[in-house]
C-alpha cells in the first residue's frame, strides 16, 4: 500500500512552439494530451491531482477535469518550471507524504508506470522514470573548445515521472532558496542535497511533445497503443 501520494501536473507552459495553443490543449487523435495524462492519474494509485496551469488556460483545464474521479486542485504557475512545480507541491494537503510530478506534455504515461515510480520513492526516497541514449552525444568545453564523446552506455535520459518524499523536497527548496528557478527538474534539485534518486529504465513510448512536428509522430504512436 502506497502511502497518501498525490500528483502534480506542470501544466503552466505557454505553448509558444505550438503555434500559440497551449500544450494541455493539444489534441492527439481527438483528445487533449491533458485528458491523457488525467485518465492515467484516475486510474493510478494517488489520493489527488493538483494541476500547475497558467492563467490563460486555467478555464479550459478546468472544464477538461470535470468528469474524473479523483480529487482535482488547481495551483498557478511560477515564471519557470521549477518555481510551478514549487508552487504545485506546496500547495498539496499537508498529510501528503509521496508527491508524483509529471509534465503535461508527456501523453504516454500510464497508470503502472506511475505507481512502479511511487513505489520506488517510497523506499529509495526519489524516483525518476528514465530512458537510454541511443544517439552519440557530444560534449564541447566552453572554455577550450575541446569536444569530446561520453560513453553512452553511461547515459540516459531524464523524463518523467519523478516521484519523492514531499519533505525532502520541501527540504531541498528551502535549502536553494531563490536559485531553484535555475533547477530543470526534480532529480537534480535533490541531488543537490545529496538525495540519491532511483533511476526506472523504461522500454515504452514516453515523448514529450515540445513542438508542432512532434503531434503527428504522437498520433502514429498514440494509434499503434490503443490498437495492442
Amino acid at each position: 500500500m502506497i502511502n497518501k501520494a498525490y500528483a502534480v501536473i506542470a501544466a503552466a507552459g505557454s505553448g509558444s512552439r505550438m503555434g500559440g495553443v497551449s500544450k494541455p490543449n493539444i489534441k492527439i487523435l481527438g483528445k487533449t494530451l491533458f485528458e491523457y495524462v488525467l485518465e492515467a492519474f484516475d486510474a493510478s494509485c494517488v489520493c489527488g491531482v493538483n494541476v500547475v496551469c497558467s492563467e490563460d488556460n486555467e478555464d479550459s483545464l478546468r472544464v477538461l477535469a470535470k468528469d474524473f474521479k479523483k480529487p482535482i486542485a488547481f495551483t498557478r504557475g511560477g515564471a519557470t518550471r521549477a518555481e510551478s512545480v514549487k508552487n504545485g507541491v506546496s500547495a498539496l494537503p499537508k498529510d501528503a507524504y509521496l508527491v508524483c510530478v509529471h509534465d503535461c506534455a508527456r501523453p504516454f504515461i500510464t497508470a503502472e508506470m506511475i505507481n512502479t515510480a511511487l513505489e520506488a520513492a517510497e523506499k529509495h526516497g526519489a524516483s525518476c522514470v528514465c530512458s537510454a541514449v541511443t544517439d552519440t552525444i557530444k560534449q564541447k568545453d566552453a572554455l577550450t573548445g575541446f569536444v569530446s564523446t561520453p560513453d553512452r552506455d553511461s547515459l540516459f535520459a531524464v523524463q518523467t515521472p519523478q516521484c519523492f518524499k514531499r519533505s525532502l523536497y520541501l527540504h531541498a527548496a528551502n535549502a536553494v532558496g531563490a536559485a531553484i528557478a535555475d533547477f530543470t527538474d526534480e532529480t537534480s534539485l535533490l541531488e543537490e542535497i545529496g538525495v540519491e534518486v532511483c533511476y526506472i529504465k523504461r522500454l515504452e513510448t514516453n515523448i514529450k511533445i515540445t513542438a508542432i512536428d512532434d503531434v503527428p509522430i504522437a498520433e502514429l504512436l498514440m494509434k499503434r497503443r490503443t490498437q495492442v
